[in-house]
């Protein structure tokens, strides 16, 4: 296995991050450490970076390249923002950086910018036509694209930051709309941005995304603490304007669970999202976790993403966490298989919509994953794993389900009070729907208990009140079989059919 670090260097801070790599396969991001810098500092006076930052950002780097020694990093990555490209001493500053760290750093355009933002997206999302928005300190880079194919993109020269000292020194709700209004008039002639088909969703990167996801997600006490795939109502959007355009925010102000830089540059960042947002006629957006670095570590694990995208990007996801943090060898992918066989030998029974099998799935290989920590309740422990884990290509809601369908293989978890904890996520339906396939899932699990993979197929037989189920074998499956019929009761419970297993 190998070792990658990646380092960014942006305007407002110095980012670094480690991941575990089987090439041509997976990554997982194991660290990071992020340092706030104003690397910018009174760089409008004369677009040159100050000697004062130059020194702060040499000493940290100089301590990533010791932590990079020390983790026995195989491949080094250094990226610079493309403001930095505008600077005088751009040279100086980067042959300075190399000459003590050795760390030698490209400048990315912002079209590669773009590029790699792109590939994060579209490889964690499942969504198959979207304008992708993603602001930045010093611009706001916009794609659309349809099926896998880029139709349009655009660079607006302002971000947060520039966008705030265009601005500067007007009360907070006064620069927001003035902003706002700014925004729309450098974008309006641009009529594919506002003149969205339908099918065609909105979805958010950077920063002052994620910072309107934390400021929704707390006013509503939202019960996932998931930034990746949080979707926002066009109401939503405008509640979170509101409240920070109320507010009077200083140099000094910090709104709760966003850091103060970035507190100081949301009205101007919030500007340019509604901007967008409140002209291109949708009803939501989607936001996303995954950006720059996760496109650069993509481009450079699977240089197939290159070319095209992932072509599952759930069962992608899968199966790093299967790969990084499961016990070789595991049946995980034969559990899923036996619960999908089952999944469509009970149809009949349990009349769910193919919207569950991805629920299904994920439950599927993610039965075990509480056993990572310990074996005690390991049900309950893999609940919280599931909904924590960065899965790609499924909803929140999904992520619940999947959760609640693990957990309730021992319906002795199930509370109440937990489930109404999601209410605003999951429906009666629902819970109908968990409780059927946690039986699938524990009939699955117990004929693969071995994990020998004995059992290769299953055919059931509804007759009148019953279902009779006859395992298909390479092998003797004594054990398999006196496990699954523990989930007799539960069957029974749930389908209000005896079961038999033979």
């Amino acid at each position: 296995m190998d070792k990658i670090a990646i380092i960014e260097l942006d305007t407002t801070k110095v980012k670094l991050i480690f991941a575990d790599v089987i090439k041509n396969k997976s990554f997982l991001v194991y660290d990071h450490v992020d340092v706030p810098i104003n690397l910018m500092k009174d760089f409008n006076d004369e677009s040159i970076i100050k000697s004062t930052i130059i020194k702060e950002v040499v000493c940290i780097l100089a301590v990533f390249k010791k932590m990079i020694d020390a983790e026995g990093i195989t491949e080094t990555i250094c990226v610079a923002t493309s403001k930095i490209d505008e600077a005088k001493n751009q040279n100086g500053f980067l042959n300075e950086i190399f000459s003590i760290t050795n760390l030698k750093f490209n400048i990315l355009t912002p079209e590669q910018e773009i590029g790699y933002i792109y590939t994060a997206v579209i490889n964690s999302f499942n969504k198959p036509k979207a304008l992708i928005v993603n602001v930045t300190n010093y611009q706001t880079e916009i794609l659309l694209y349809n099926r896998r194919n880029i139709l349009n993109t655009l660079v607006l020269p302002y971000g947060s930051v520039n966008l705030s000292e265009k601005f500067a020194g007007m009360p907070t709700k006064q620069l927001m709309d003035e902003a706002k209004n700014f925004v729309y008039s450098e974008l309006k002639d641009n009529g594919w941005i506002f003149n969205l088909d339908e099918e065609f969703e909105v979805i958010g990167t950077g920063d002052v995304y994620l910072s309107l996801g934390e400021v929704s997600r707390r006013a509503k006490k939202y019960p996932l603490a998931v930034e990746h795939n949080y979707s926002l109502t066009m109401q939503d959007v405008n509640k979170v304007y509101d409240v920070v355009s109320g507010m009077e925010i200083t140099k000094n102000s910090k709104i709760k669970g966003v850091s103060a830089e970035d507190t100081k540059n949301l009205p101007a960042g919030l500007a340019i999202i509604s901007a967008i947002t409140s002209n291109v006629n949708k009803e939501s957006l989607s936001i996303s976790k995954t950006g720059l670095t996760e496109g650069i570590l993509l481009n450079t694990v699977l240089p197939l993403t290159l070319e095209k995208p992932i072509s599952d990007n759930l069962g992608y996801s899968l199966q790093v966490l299967n790969e990084f943090y499961d016990k070789k060898p595991n049946n995980a992918e034969h559990v899923y298989d036996l619960s999908m066989i089952l999944f469509k030998q009970l149809k009949v029974l349990h009349k769910l919509n193919r919207s569950y099998v991805r629920v299904l799935r994920v439950a599927s290989y993610m039965y075990a994953a509480g056993l990572r920590v310990t074996n005690d309740s390991p049900e309950k422990i893999g609940f919280n794993i599931i909904l924590n884990s960065q899965i790609y290509g499924v909803s929140h809601q999904e992520l619940v389900l999947a959760a609640f369908t693990s957990i309730l293989r021992d319906p002795d978890n199930f509370n109440l009070s937990d489930w109404v904890k999601y209410k605003d996520l999951v429906t009666e339906e629902d819970l109908n729907a968990v409780k059927k396939l946690a039986v699938i899932l524990q009939i699955a699990s117990s004929l693969d208990c071995t994990k020998f993979g004995n059992v290769i197929d299953i055919s059931c037989d509804i007759l009148g009140d019953s279902v009779i189920m006859k395992t298909i074998t390479k092998g003797e499956v004594p054990l398999e079989i006196r496990q699954a019929k523990l989930s007799t009761i539960d069957f029974k419970r749930a389908y209000n059919k005896n079961l038999e297993i033979l």
